[in-house]
């Protein structure tokens, strides 16, 4: 068995084990195998998130994120700016009647090993964010009134 492979494998009796364990969110997510970098995230009591970052099976980085929101939290994975990079994302429902998504970005930075959260460049908050071609979609309101806002994706650091 290669070595890729045995990390992979442990990873993934790691995170059957937490899950089992703890009936916590645990996710682990690849963030680039070819450099093998690893990230366990652990949404632990629906307000903090642990982020640990692996390099070759060995801890880099560990940070502690608050994200209550007094709703249910859930996560996303996906390579947000297109870095080659695997990101994630924090999002909610508002806090009125529940339509919004109210997201939250943390993007990977290689030369930090850690994920840095990105904000919007336009409005206050990223809400019902979509992926069109190349650019990330947030919704902005002004005067009541919803507008679109487009960021280009490479642009997210």
């Amino acid at each position: 068995m290669g070595q890729d492979v045995a990390m992979e494998y442990a990873f993934l009796l790691l995170f059957i084990f937490t899950k089992i364990a703890f009936g916590c969110d645990n996710d682990i997510l690849d963030v680039n195998s070819a450099k093998s970098i690893y990230t366990k995230v652990l949404l632990k009591n629906n307000d903090s998130l642990e982020v640990s970052v692996l390099e070759a099976g060995k801890q880099v980085n560990l940070e502690n994120v608050n994200i209550s929101s007094g709703k249910e939290n859930h996560i996303t994975f996906e390579d947000y700016n297109r870095d080659g990079y695997k990101d994630f994302s924090i999002w909610h429902l508002d806090e009125g009647m529940g339509t919004y998504k109210i997201y939250r970005f943390f993007v990977f930075s290689p030369a930090d090993n850690k994920f840095k959260e990105i904000k919007p460049t336009c409005g206050d908050d990223f809400v019902n964010v979509r992926i069109e071609g190349h650019d990330l979609i947030n919704m902005i309101y002004d005067d009541n009134t919803p507008k679109s806002c487009s960021i280009p994706l490479k642009s997210l650091k």
